[in-house]
């Protein structure tokens, strides 16, 4: 299976940055669905079965000795990486708590025999796939608050329709102080 761990977003806010998008911006990429919104918070990579099970008792042990809080993001960034072709959407600046959640969650998928992910942490939802160059500048820059109260381990499957996500396991987080 090829897993991540990401926030996952409620429809409310999903569909609040679907219509800003929609509004906004003009991209000759691939429109993602609402439905796949999401942080990633650790790319993990194919595992096996062992390995998934193991690793959800490694976060499950670390949970038991952590309180971890959930947070607010203002989603006011945009963001186009030119090599994969991807225009996202995400916060200026994040609680350093996130950023923590992402480091340890990479140590712990890295322990159970995923491919170490060096790249930083930068959350983002990605709006477009496959863009050849980046959309203009929309005329109304996005203002989007999304709160995150608990993290999911997701698995990623490519079907006749494209690419889905699916929840194998979800974990609450504290409240946000």
């Amino acid at each position: 299976m090829r897993v991540f761990f990401g926030l996952e977003l409620d429809a409310n806010s999903a569909l609040q940055i679907a219509d800003w998008r929609d509004r906004q911006l003009a991209c000759n990429g691939h429109t993602v669905p609402p439905v796949n919104f999401h942080i990633t918070l650790a790319f993990v990579g194919p595992l096996r079965d062992p390995a998934i099970e193991q690793l959800c008792k490694s976060v499950d042990k670390w949970l038991a000795r952590s309180e971890v809080s959930g947070g607010i993001l203002n989603l006011d960034c945009l963001g186009y990486w030119a090599k994969p072709g991807i225009y996202w959407l995400g916060p200026t600046t994040w609680p350093k708590p996130l950023t923590q959640l992402s480091g340890k969650l990479r140590g712990l998928a890295t322990a159970v025999g995923a491919k170490k992910d060096r790249k930083p942490f930068q959350p983002h939802i990605t709006l477009y796939r496959r863009c050849t160059t980046a959309p203009p500048t929309p005329p109304q820059a996005p203002a989007i608050p999304m709160t995150y109260q608990h993290f999911a381990l997701f698995e990623s499957r490519q079907g006749k329709q494209g690419v889905s996500y699916h929840s194998l396991r979800d974990w609450d987080l504290a409240p946000a102080p």
